[in-house]
């Protein structure tokens, strides 16, 4: 894998990354950069500009909070999650230090030779997802900190609808999976099947048809997915062009079953009246994993799933691997 497509995968992993559309991925891998820096660098001081944010590919970063002559490190960063993000997007100063724990390679965003003003007004929709999604993080947050309040008032109800829902496709999104669901899933009786799902061409329809008709596409797709699920099922739009379904008391062979459906639903799925055209039909990876006989828990279900979803795709896709 090329460094610019091990950039776009590492930016999907990540929480405030996650709103974005596949050509916004594209923009924000084009204006980064990788650094290395060695056990004990200083990646920024507390009180400086805070001119970009970070994401961890490998290492450890240590956050340390300095005052007069204390200091404490408050978090620890590692593989896969962000750090100031806060202070970038607030445009305020560095409210600590971040100092590599060991040997580590940073994503920057942006490098260091750019201006993140001037990307987020050539690109302004990203900016907006960006801040979106970290205050999505921080109400988050504070929801769970906060389970003594009432979570049957409406405010909160209503709070946890915003936080939970897709906004574009009206599916549960990336933050029901890695947080609400893992507090259902114990509770669900039988075998649960978690399907992820990826479009084998999606990206011929962005770059054939333009972004406006894949988001319509990508908008068909849920609408579709939604359909084939049952009553008790969830629908998810994972991140992306990824898609996600759980299906409740379903064993192998059904949720196999339910995968093909799926897959041929698609396969009939007339896109021709976005694009103009009937040359492209969509085709689908989906990897499979079972609670709990594949998984002991949720995080281990969907880390499974995703990696027997790329499998699919890495076998030449249109097909199914559990």
């Amino acid at each position: 894998m090329h460094l610019y497509d091990e950039t776009v995968e590492l930016l999907r992993k990540v929480d405030i990354f996650s709103p974005l559309r596949e050509y916004e991925f594209d923009t924000i891998a084009h204006h980064s950069e990788i650094l290395s820096f060695k056990k004990g660098d200083i990646i920024f001081s507390q009180g400086s500009d805070a001119e970009a944010m970070y994401v961890v590919r490998s290492g450890r970063v240590g956050i340390i909070s300095v005052n007069r002559s204390d200091e404490a490190t408050i978090a620890q960063i590692v593989a896969e999650e962000s750090f100031g993000e806060l202070d970038f997007l607030g445009k305020t100063p560095r409210s600590a230090l971040a100092m590599a724990e060991e040997d580590s390679l940073i994503l920057s965003f942006p490098a260091r030779s750019l201006r993140a003003e001037d990307i987020f007004n050539d690109h302004p929709y990203i900016s907006a997802s960006m801040l979106y999604r970290l205050l999505g993080i921080i109400s988050a947050r504070i929801l769970n900190v906060n389970r003594l309040l009432d979570e049957k008032t409406q405010w909160i109800l209503d709070l946890k609808k915003q936080l939970l829902c897709d906004k574009m496709t009206g599916l549960y999104n990336q933050i029901y999976l890695k947080e609400d669901f893992s507090g259902f899933l114990p509770a669900a009786s039988g075998t649960t099947a978690l399907l992820m799902i990826k479009p084998d061409n999606f990206k011929e329809v962005n770059d054939q048809y333009g972004h406006k008709a894949g988001d319509q596409v990508l908008n068909l797709m849920a609408i579709f997915l939604q359909s084939e699920l049952g009553e008790n099922d969830i629908g998810i739009r994972y991140r992306g062009d990824e898609f996600a379904a759980v299906l409740l008391d379903t064993d192998r062979d059904k949720a196999v079953a339910r995968a093909k459906e799926i897959m041929s639903a698609y396969k009939m799925m007339d896109i021709s009246g976005i694009i103009g055209s009937n040359n492209i039909v969509i085709k689908l990876s989906i990897g499979i994993a079972l609670y709990p006989g594949q998984a002991a828990d949720s995080d281990e279900l969907i880390d499974k799933a995703y990696k027997k979803m790329f499998r699919a795709r890495e076998a030449g896709g249109s097909r199914i691997v559990i």
